[in-house]
């Protein structure tokens, strides 16, 4: 349970444009917020300037052997001891200025006792150690008994991983420069963080890499990659060299998950303002990573199911994810949030500028159709509860999504794309290579614009929840005879004192059927408005519009004759303004929307406003709608093909040509999806619909393939249920493994192996794998006939004491 913090202020005219709640007839007003404790940046008592780490692995053990050695900086009067963190760490020697020095090693980390360091002095302290991490370092594939998966070393650092290879000061609100030393098999290819100072060749066998980073950041985006890479080499057109790291046997897939990296550098600098703050930048995929990517600095680390062919492009491609990591190198590593609570300012601009950059790449509509798949996402999250976005535990949907539709409001409220950007820009300037909070953005705000924000922010930062507004329209005349639309708006109170009403300015628009339109910006803040928009020529109204395009981040019921929501379908110039009122359509009979539902697919370009339309016309038996249907079951628009397969329940006798088509989508998603449909309902084809798509892999997580087994395995097919079961083992990657595991369940299928593989997978640090491994277990414990078989198998694995204890939580 939440705790809540009130604050009780005096009103003023800066207040007053803020959330509050409390009497309305007094002067003192309650400003009321939901307590953090993560607001406080952790204390320490040295600054650390430096870091070096000569490293090298025993992989097999898990094992990591390192020298560490921290300059730093005392920030007291007199320091005695300094902590590092370093949970299951073992500190062989410890040295504090080229002497031997005493330390404690505790459960979390080791206490290095100084000696009575003085303020301002430049110290250092070496230590040797040993670790065989749990996270923050992760060894792949060394222990897979059949030689299949691939071989490799990788990093995760964030939130605060790296403690757990590295002796340290794991927090974000401490910046130093680093540098990594690493010996390692001569066969595999070892990244890290900035610039590659030397590559060494030793006589046994194995090279030694040094990178060195020139400029400070975060503790948690130090990285480390090894494996077996070959390296495409670009530049951007300002100069920044670019490091494509891929696996040599999927060079065909490297122009289409790589497409345009180079520019995205160019136009994250045009429009932040600021150069590239580092000397290159690096991209390396790697296996069973848990995450999508993580922006190390210079080097982002990405899941390698992102490093996608054509097909696999059409269902989950790369581009948005390069872009999202390439922006945290400005919003995150360049600078950083000073503690946890601040967290959106790194992930709310990266999603922001990841999706500025793809309305470049794809376009206007594909932006919106991301910024209302936000707002429908937050609006979903507020059912759960009001975390505002400077939050530590408001969740992704918060710090991603939502922010980043904060954004796009804020540059909306202070002027457009040039003032915004001064803003950034000054914002970045002010903060080089250091620690920001969310005021310290409101201050360059107020700094470059002149305009006092504090209202927005107490609306959309320090508060959660989202404005409702119940809104009709009706064309009247008033008492002097003259025609006018009038708005009324009612303001829903949000749920809970945490959050009140809010004061926005919002679009009113009424198109008129000559074309004509009338528009009209209000501030929207009490429980009920109303807006005259007058009408002196009696104009015929086509339709109106609140919020045109989506600005405002909402929910709104505004119910519409059908008459302008056919208008509004055909006419509106946002995409989004025209799928409203097509999704609004629903209700209306098939026979009376039919034309303007034609009329529109035909004009529309965008995937989801024709999946909405041949939703809608799908079990219509009109020639013209099913001329319609063909047409887009026969097109090469995946994202369509989704749709259509996603709405349909039973396939029309007549469309059953059509639909086999969809085994040859471009998109491997919905190749399975129409295998499963075509299957079910005609069985007698079942087998010739499995031979179509045999040799067919499906790139991510064998999507294709792993169907076909289980429609195999539906008919008794041993071969298809071992393969199965096999591709459940550590042989393979995780998201093979899970649709395997996923598979299998439908098919209430279960051995001996399935356990081993089960419990193997219910054990690694994935924990996606993990918890779809461990649900799975429970099934199959819980049943009779299977729970002395798994018994006996956990009984037989050579377990960790700590996967021992996590066998135990999920099985009893």
């Amino acid at each position: 349970m939440k705790k809540i913090l009130t604050v009780t202020a005096v009103a003023c005219s800066l207040l007053a444009n803020a959330q509050f709640v409390g009497n309305s007839g007094g002067s003192d007003k309650k400003r009321v917020y939901i307590d953090d404790e993560a607001m406080t940046p952790r204390e320490r008592n040295v600054d650390f300037q430096h870091m070096r780490l000569v490293v090298d692995f025993e992989p097999a053990k898990g094992l990591v052997k390192g020298k560490v050695t921290h300059r730093f900086i005392p920030l007291r009067t007199q320091v005695d001891s300094v902590w590092l963190d370093g949970p299951g760490i073992v500190i062989k020697t410890a040295e504090v200025n080229g002497k031997a020095a005493r330390y404690r090693t505790e459960k979390e980390g080791t206490w290095i006792f100084t000696g009575g360091l003085k303020y301002g002095t430049v110290d250092s302290m070496a230590l040797v150690y040993e670790a065989t991490p749990a996270k923050g370092l992760y060894f792949i594939g060394w222990n897979d008994p059949k030689n299949l998966s691939r071989k490799q070393i990788w990093s995760q650092g964030q939130g605060i991983d790296n403690r757990n290879w590295i002796p340290m000061y794991d927090e974000m609100n401490d910046k130093m420069t680093t540098e990594m030393i690493v010996t390692f098999d001569a066969a595999y290819k070892v990244l890290s963080n900035g610039v590659k100072l030397k590559e060494k060749d030793n006589k046994n066998g194995t090279k030694t890499w040094h990178y060195r980073m020139n400029k400070p950041h975060a503790p948690y985006l130090v990285m480390l990659g090894i494996g077996i890479y070959d390296i495409k080499e670009g530049r951007s057109a300002s100069g920044v060299p670019v490091y494509m790291y891929y696996y040599p046997e999927w060079k065909d897939r490297v122009e289409v998950a790589y497409k345009n990296s180079e520019k995205m550098v160019d136009f994250f600098e045009k429009e932040t303002g600021i150069k590239y703050p580092w000397e290159s930048y690096s991209m390396i995929p790697v296996q069973d990573f848990m995450y999508g990517a993580m922006e190390n600095t210079t080097a982002t680390v990405f899941g390698d199911f992102l490093l996608v062919d054509s097909r696999s492009n059409w269902d989950r491609g790369f581009t948005g994810v390069n872009a999202h990591e390439l922006a945290h190198q400005w919003f995150g590593d360049f600078i950083t949030a000073r503690c946890d609570a601040h967290h959106w300012l790194q992930e709310s601009f990266a999603t922001y500028y990841n999706m500025m950059y793809e309305r470049e790449e794809f376009g206007t509509d594909y932006f919106n159709w991301q910024r209302r798949e936000g707002q429908n996402n937050s609006l979903n999250e507020t059912t759960k509860n009001l975390l505002p976005v400077a939050h530590s535990e408001s969740g992704s949907v918060r710090h991603y999504p939502k922010g980043a539709f904060v954004l796009n409001m804020l540059k909306g409220v202070c002027g457009g794309r040039e003032a915004y950007n001064r803003a950034v820009k000054h914002y970045l300037e002010q903060h080089p290579y250091g620690n920001v909070d969310s005021e310290d953005l409101l201050v360059a705000f107020h700094e470059s614009t002149g305009m006092s924000l504090d209202w927005f922010w107490e609306e959309w930062i320090y508060h959660g929840g989202e404005p409702s507004y119940a809104v009709t329209a009706s064309d009247i005349t008033d008492s002097r005879g003259v025609q006018l639309t009038q708005f009324t708006v009612e303001q829903n109170h949000t749920m809970s004192d945490v959050v009140g009403l809010f004061r926005m300015p919002i679009v009113f628009e009424v198109h008129y059927t000559d074309g004509s339109v009338d528009r009209r910006t209000e501030w929207i803040e009490n429980k009920n408005h109303t807006v005259n928009i007058l009408n002196p020529a009696n104009k015929k109204i086509d339709f109106v519009l609140f919020d045109p395009n989506n600005e405002v981040m909402k929910s709104v019921t505004f119910e519409k004759p059908s008459g302008w929501l056919k208008a509004q379908a055909l006419k509106a110039d946002a995409m989004l303004d025209r799928y409203d009122a097509i999704v609004a359509m629903r209700k209306l009979p098939v026979a009376q929307k039919r034309d303007v539902l034609l009329q529109a697919y035909a004009k529309e370009t965008f995937h989801a406003i024709r999946g909405e339309i041949l939703t809608q016309l799908i079990a219509d038996t009109d020639a013209a709608s099913r001329q319609v249907l063909r047409a887009a079951i026969g097109g090469n628009d995946a994202a369509v093909h989704k749709h259509i397969l996603g709405a349909t329940t039973t396939i029309p006798a007549d469309l059953k040509a059509d639909y086999e088509k969809l085994l040859l989508s471009p998109s491997y998603e919905a190749t399975a999806t129409a295998l499963e449909k075509l299957c079910s309902q005609f069985p007698a084809e079942k087998a010739a619909y499995l031979k179509k798509v045999e040799g067919v892999i499906g790139t991510a997580g064998r999507v294709v393939e792993i169907k076909r087994l289980e429609l195999q395995a539906q008919d008794g097919d041993a071969a298809a249920q071992k393969q199965l079961v096999n591709y459940v083992s550590i042989s393979y990657e995780f998201r093979t493994r899970i649709n395997a595991i996923q598979a299998l369940k439908r098919l209430d299928y279960f051995d001996a192996e399935l356990g081993k593989n089960l419990l193997d997978a219910a054990v690694v640090p994935n924990h996606k794998l993990a918890g779809v491994a461990a649900d799975l277990l429970r099934y199959f414990d819980a049943q009779h006939r299977n729970h002395q078989v798994i018994t006996d198998v956990t009984e037989k694995g050579n377990w960790s004491e700590a996967q021992k204890l996590k066998i135990q939580k999920i099985l009893h």
